[in-house]
């Protein structure tokens, strides 16, 4: 099956080329509204995967368009808008489905077979022929219980055939369904050897009559053969549900490849920021902000920066609601809106730069703990909750971390100074003293005011984002803790205050 993907991101275009092609789909790509609709006129799509916001023509009037010309091709629209009035525009366009960025490509696989399927005539996932059997979600053909073996063309000849049973198909059309643009198209000597080999496999198993030649048109399942095998049971094992193909994106690779794109969007955001302390913003500045902001949203979660997908998206809220025709840019307008984003855009740069690039670059855990316990370090965690404690002491300590624990506030400053840590864990919500307060007064403090400090917090509304980068910390963790995220923003913290405190002062070290 052909589908059209038309995205600008670099990043999400690759990951979504990979999901496709592993899907075994034929693939074409634009990068601009306009361009895919000039593709969309040319070649007969099973589905149109189509971004919101696209330069030239966005998705919602590329949408419309489609369906005022009466095209009822499948369009799936992809968006890191997720408000009810956002879903609502989509299909109130004519969309069929519509999934919020950043999504699980798993999930997304399911979503496209199931929207394909609703627009055939075939309500099972499963493509059969009597005893002939192809199961798209496991990319497996058989023949009874006989597993048939065919190369991949093979393999999209075969279930182009299938979801068309009464279609003939000329070479033409099969090289319109099957070869994306970025190949030659074939000869028609290339389809008949594909037509050939996959009879020859069909063969061994008494089915070499499934494809019939139309001399002169092309290619269809013989009608004698379905007669044949019809009211043959369906043999035993065959099911609806599939089985699910593992997937291998290589997102790592993407990131490294892309992540020059997400480091100019920040920089958009920052210089935007930055308009907005000079009193230099303005609407045009704004709305760069809000694209940058949007993109990050939705390609951020895909790479593993989920943490940095909500504060994308919460920087497109404020700057959308800063840009409004309505509003007025006056000079008290742009402070409070300063004073919302730097934060946010502070915590943005921070996370790209460091925790998050390590869930992408260090994913195995035996890189990460080795490392940590090569380190070392000393670190002080600060909670009320005896349970998150022993968590953290049973989850650091294996790894020769040299751990102490304090379950309240009330002698923080003694316990600091006797544990001579490298590195603090503070609960936001304390009696006394809350992790907020504690954070401020550690920056204060020109003895400590170095020391790298992580908040833990159920928390996860900006408010409290804000707060926690403007009293201080350099991070944070959100509970209930997940182990693997934790040892990499430790991981990440310690390199970093090693790498400073060896230039500021060689004589000092983690160890």
């Amino acid at each position: 099956m052909r589908i059209l993907l038309v995205e600008d991101d670099e990043g999400m275009l690759e990951i979504l080329t990979r999901l496709l092609s592993q899907q075994n789909y034929v693939v074409d790509v634009a990068q601009d509204g306009e361009s895919g609709w000039e593709l969309v006129e040319v070649f007969p799509y099973d589905l149109v995967l189509l971004d919101v916001m696209l330069p030239r023509l966005d998705g919602i009037s590329f949408c419309r368009r489609l369906r005022d010309r009466k095209n009822q091709v499948l369009v799936m629209l992809l968006t890191a808008r997720d408000t009810t009035t956002d879903k609502l525009m989509g299909l109130d366009s004519g969309a069929d489905d519509y999934v919020v960025k950043p999504f699980n490509v798993q999930e997304l696989a399911a979503r496209i077979r199931a929207l394909l399927r609703r627009g055939s005539t075939a309500a099972s996932p499963l493509l059969t022929c009597g005893g002939l059997c192809l199961d798209p979600n496991a990319h497996e053909v058989t023949y009874g219980e006989q597993s048939l073996q065919f190369s991949r063309k093979e393999y999209l000849l075969l279930e182009l055939f299938l979801r068309n049973q009464s279609r003939v198909y000329s070479y033409s059309e099969v090289a319109d369904h099957l070869w994306s643009l970025d190949v030659d198209p074939p000869t028609e000597a290339t389809i008949r050897t594909h037509i050939k080999n996959i009879r020859r496999e069909l063969k061994a198993v008494g089915a070499e009559n499934l494809i019939e030649t139309m001399y002169g048109q092309g290619y269809r399942i013989n009608p004698e053969f379905v007669k044949t095998v019809q009211g043959q049971p369906r043999p035993e094992g065959e099911t609806g549900g599939g089985k699910q193909t593992s997937l291998d994106l290589g997102v790592s690779e993407i990131w490294q490849q892309t992540k020059g794109t997400s480091f100019e969007r920040v920089v958009c955001l920052e210089q935007a920021t930055q308009a907005l302390k000079s009193g230099t913003f303005d609407r045009a500045m704004g709305q760069l902000a809000v694209q940058s902001a949007h993109k990050l949203a939705g390609s951020l979660g895909m790479f593993g920066f989920e943490t940095g997908s909500t504060l994308a998206r919460q920087l497109e809220t404020l700057f959308q609601a800063g840009v409004k025709p309505k509003s007025k840019l006056t000079q008290d307008v742009q402070e409070k809106l300063q004073q919302q984003v730097e934060p946010l855009v502070v915590a943005l740069r921070r996370e790209l730069e460091g925790t998050a690039q390590e869930v992408v670059c260090f994913p195995e855990a035996e890189v990460i703990t080795g490392e940590l316990a090569q380190l070392r370090a000393r670190i002080l965690a600060v909670d009320d909750d005896p349970q998150v404690l022993i968590l953290l002491q049973s989850l650091l300590e294996p790894l020769e971390v040299q751990f102490t624990a304090l379950d309240s506030p009330t002698h923080f400053w003694e316990v600091l100074q006797s544990a001579q840590p490298d590195l603090l864990l503070l609960d936001i919500n304390m009696p006394g003293m809350s992790g907020f307060e504690l954070c401020r007064s550690l920056r204060q403090n020109q003895e400590w005011n170095w020391l790298p400090v992580l908040l833990l917090t159920a928390r996860t509304d900006r408010d409290s984002l804000q707060q926690a980068f403007l009293s201080g910390a350099d991070d944070y963790v959100i509970k209930p803790i997940a182990a693997q995220e934790l040892l990499i923003r430790l991981l990440n913290r310690l390199r970093r205050a090693q790498t400073l405190t060896s230039r500021s002062n060689p004589t000092r070290d983690l160890k």
